[in-house]
């Protein structure tokens, strides 16, 4: 066995991922300031980039400043030089997404379904998402590294199976993965939708640069995910970051888990819509009550977030309440664990820029001064394309890490 052959491949697979994250993560960027800012030799690096320009991976951009002599030339990452599908399945939606080399979607679709339909019938459409936003882009298939799936746990990604996530009933122990690589395929990676929105903020947005981060998602549901060292942190097997069902109302009303009084059941978008009905029916003054009163299931968070846009009282009130809850939630999460930054994000505070105030002044008083910063919560960045870009990255990661 040539051990010697296999180390040299090793280091030089090593040495061309430090490269290319070095690119990917301060480019455009010299051979001499690589060079300087890593422990990597000017002719390594000299080597190595010339085999990942060849191979399309990365690209000269332009020339820098001259400190005298010949003007350096700038290098970069080349946009086309793989892509990744990203899919990010929610309560009642299905995006997906072609991403560049760069994170960036090129061409996205968007299905819409029925939370309790056939699996079959939610399988058809995230397969016909993939395929048409495929052929509309024409790049070659070879090209496309493979499939990331963002789903709502709890699921199994090890397996790639959806186990049983209360907001999407039809898709319980779904072998989703082996399904989709032998419809498509394509090597298909299943992971939890909070997961995958934080290492899209991770690698592009708020949280760039840092290392261990919570990403919370406040939306029609409330996940979150949760990295250490850079790397996805799943728990033991792989249930971690389930802050929508940990009990915060004793004596609160029933969530989709069985439990009673979940972060979720008082909290989420879904728990806002039930309350906003529940003080209508009451007789609280909204104008939201007449549109309600026509038929009750337009009255929906958009239009609860809307009203609250206009002033109105019970909309306004209705997401301070669950801002309140969440910022509880937060406070406990620093108090434990003390991460760089939680990242929050969701159509709550997206939608809604004074919610993100209202949890952050929260969070901020309940939790120790001591183990926070202000700039400890932000608002994401990436907002609603999280998903299906952290659902990309999945493979981009892989690519990167396996020595390309």
């Amino acid at each position: 066995m040539d051990t010697k052959g296999k180390n040299i491949r090793h280091v030089k697979n090593m040495n061309r991922k430090v490269i290319l994250e070095f690119i990917r993560n301060h480019g455009p960027i010299t051979k001499a300031e690589m060079a300087a800012r890593t422990r990597l030799s000017f002719t390594a690096i000299n080597n190595i980039v010339d085999e990942l320009i060849q191979e399309g991976l990365i690209m000269e951009t332009g020339y820098d400043i001259s400190s005298g002599g010949r003007k350096p030339v700038l290098l970069d990452i080349n946009p086309d030089g793989v892509y990744t599908v990203g899919i990010h399945l929610s309560a009642s939606v299905i995006k997906a997404a072609l991403i560049n080399f760069k994170g960036l979607p090129v061409i996205q679709e968007e299905a819409k379904f029925n939370n309790e339909a056939d699996p079959d019938v939610i399988i058809k459409l995230i397969v016909h998402a993939v395929q048409s936003i495929i052929d509309q882009s024409g790049v070659p298939k070879e090209k496309i590294i493979g499939i990331g799936l963002a789903s709502p746990g709890p699921l199994d990604p090890n397996r790639g199976i959806i186990l049983s996530p209360p907001n999407i009933p039809g898709l319980t122990n779904v072998p989703i993965r082996d399904i989709l690589e032998q419809a498509i395929g394509m090597k298909v990676i299943v992971e939890k939708d909070a997961n995958v929105m934080a290492l899209a903020e991770l690698w592009y947005g708020a949280a760039q640069g840092l290392s261990n981060i919570i990403y919370v998602d406040a939306d029609i549901g409330i996940g979150s995910g949760i990295i250490f060292n850079r790397i996805i942190y799943q728990g033991f097997p792989y249930g971690a970051g389930e802050i929508g069902h940990g009990t915060i109302e004793l004596d609160g009303p029933k969530c989709n888990c069985g439990n009673y009084g979940c972060l979720e059941a008082v909290a989420s978008g879904m728990a806002i819509v039930r309350r906003a009905g529940e003080e209508i029916r009451r007789g609280a003054s909204s104008s939201l009550a007449s549109i309600y009163a026509e038929r009750e299931d337009i009255v929906d968070l958009a239009s609860i977030i809307n009203a609250a846009k206009r002033n109105d009282e019970l909309a306004v009130n209705l997401l301070k309440q669950s801002a309140r809850y969440l910022g509880i939630a937060l406070a406990n999460i620093i108090n434990m664990i003390t991460p760089e930054s939680i990242v929050i994000g969701g159509c709550l505070v997206n939608e809604f820029p004074p919610y993100f105030d209202q949890l952050r002044e929260v969070a901020l008083q309940r939790s120790f001064a001591s183990f926070h910063k202000d700039s400890m919560l932000r608002r994401s960045s990436l907002k609603h394309q999280a998903g299906v870009i952290g659902a990309g990255t999945l493979n981009l990661e892989k690519f990167l890490s396996s020595g390309l």
